[in-house]
């Protein structure tokens, strides 16, 4: 069944970094703290999908990857391959890699994610611009939070896997860096989720001040997703509708950003920038 189409949806404003500074380039202040918004959706098709059986197609203004629904979601888990941002002189722009439950359909009040981004931060007086890389985590409409970097660092090449898990309102949280960290946190939700979906997802993150905006994309190359699944289910599992999301630039929806090929075995697929 296919979700209703969603506006993008407004989040908390910028306020101040909640956690320690990003690896690389940044600064303390220049790290992404505010709320990101779900899934700005522009439309849908009805089965006949490439995701795989049931599948349908969707189309969004900040996401790219696959979303399951069908059923109520209590775990999410998935693993990725950390991108290198590909940084061209000093434009800013954004790219998060996540798991997560919630935040597909139009009525979702919440959203648990945790992830990765690879960003390319702007140059301002005496912090240097080019690639940051950082994990974090996120319960919607609640901030972001940046895991500090000296004892959780990202890099280019990272093997990263992450879940969550839902019982009611607690939520745990949990990143692994192979070899080098694990991270697990128990949140409260700042609302009593809905868990209606679980996605595995590429982002251009929208921030909103007085209104939202969608970031550039950074030129992350491609990212492949990889043991995909929900309630200890692939994607394409019985029972279950699996949306392949690609990204559009604009809300007729031609202008293509990051574009999610074919499942592959039911729990792998990868996602590939095309346009900022």
């Amino acid at each position: 069944m296919a979700a209703a189409t969603a506006m993008i949806g407004i989040g908390a404003g910028i306020l101040p970094v909640a956690a320690a500074a990003a690896t690389g380039a940044h600064s303390a202040t220049s790290v992404p703290t505010a709320a990101r918004p779900p899934d700005a959706l522009l439309g849908h098709g009805q089965g006949g999908g490439k995701g795989g059986k049931g599948a349908s197609a969707a189309y969004s203004l900040d996401w790219a990857g696959f979303a399951v629904t069908g059923t109520t979601f209590s775990s999410v888990s998935g693993s990725w391959n950390q991108p290198t941002a590909a940084c061209v002189g000093s434009k800013p722009s954004q790219s998060a890699f996540w798991v997560g439950i919630d935040g597909y359909l139009s009525n979702d009040p919440t959203v648990q994610q945790v992830g990765t981004d690879a960003d390319c931060v702007k140059h301002a007086k005496k912090v240097p611009g080019g690639p940051s890389y950082y994990a974090w985590y996120e319960l919607y409409p609640d901030n972001l939070v940046v895991l500090p970097t000296a004892s959780y660092p990202v890099a280019p090449g990272d093997d990263l896997s992450g879940s969550v898990a839902e019982s009611g309102s607690s939520i745990t949280l949990s990143l692994t860096d192979a070899g080098r960290w694990t991270y697990s946190t128990v949140q409260t939700a700042p609302a009593v989720p809905l868990a209606e979906s679980a996605e595995w997802i590429a982002e251009a993150p929208t921030l909103c001040t007085s209104k939202c905006k969608t970031v550039s994309l950074t030129d992350f190359g491609s990212v492949a997703f990889k043991g995909a699944t929900a309630n200890g289910q692939p994607v394409d599992a019985a029972g279950y509708t699996d949306h392949q999301i690609t990204m559009a630039k604009n809300k007729s929806g031609k202008v293509v950003k990051a574009s999610p090929s074919a499942l592959s075995g039911g729990d792998d697929f990868t996602v590939t920038w095309v346009n900022a």
